[in-house]
């Protein structure tokens, strides 16, 4: 008698640190990516008029997610449908940030599944439908349709004179931080404060002054430049 095969399980995690796990996978899964054209209408003209290409929009994907208080095995999930919708609706929230009180964002998201190639963008939309529920009122399954649009990894340059670089957040360090924490903070990943050190010019990352404004990359660029190594006495 062979045993079951394994299931790959399809993932989302969050720029937060956070991971949900998805009991069932989609069923469907469907990315769309559009291309803007323009054509000023001619009266009286014989023919189509000419158009013009004015850019393309991000891509999307849109997935329907099943969460049940059982997992395919029949035993308790890990995770109830009630957590598990809460937490896509936090992802889709902006949260506090002691760095941008004025202009917070919410996490980023990436959808990972076996073989497919990562999709990473901001959580856009989350409609949840319950469907059954305990005699306590408790959630026992929900379906969930979710869209994800993609982000620019590297957000274009601002005017030359700025010498600043538009869309790119920054953080200031505090007495009971390290670049460790703000890139646990910002990517869920600390081990990318070597990323943060290199774009910022930082020589000696254990000892940045309390209240210095560092800038902070893209996660896939901060993943390329950690991925070069750091500098001098860098362990």
């Amino acid at each position: 008698m062979t045993g079951l095969a394994q299931v790959t399980q399809a993932q989302l995690s969050g720029s937060d640190g956070k991971v949900l796990d998805c009991q069932f996978n989609p069923s469907t899964v469907t990315v769309t990516k559009t291309a803007k054209w323009s054509a000023a209408p001619t009266p009286g003209a014989k023919k189509d008029p000419h158009s013009q290409f004015t850019g393309s929009t991000p891509s999307t994907l849109n997935a329907q997610l099943l969460f049940d208080a059982f997992d395919v095995t029949g035993r308790p999930a890990r995770m109830t449908v009630k957590q598990a919708v809460d937490q896509l609706f936090a992802w889709i929230t902006p949260a506090p940030s002691p760095q941008n009180p004025k202009t917070p964002q919410p996490a980023t998201v990436k959808f990972t599944w076996g073989p497919w190639e990562a999709f990473n963008g901001a959580l856009t939309r989350v409609n949840a439908v319950y469907k059954m529920f305990a005699p306590s009122g408790e959630p026992r399954r929900a379906t969930v349709d979710i869209m994800i649009q993609s982000l620019a990894d590297d957000p274009k340059p601002t005017n030359p004179t700025s010498g600043g670089i538009a869309g790119r957040a920054s953080a200031v360090v505090s007495a009971a931080d390290s670049l460790a924490a703000i890139a646990y903070r910002e990517y869920g990943d600390p081990s990318l404060w070597r990323a943060i050190a290199l774009a910022n010019g930082i020589e000696d990352p254990a000892r940045v002054p309390i209240g210095t404004r560092v800038l902070l990359p893209p996660r896939g660029q901060a993943a390329a430049l950690a991925a070069v190594g750091g500098g001098e006495g860098w362990t």
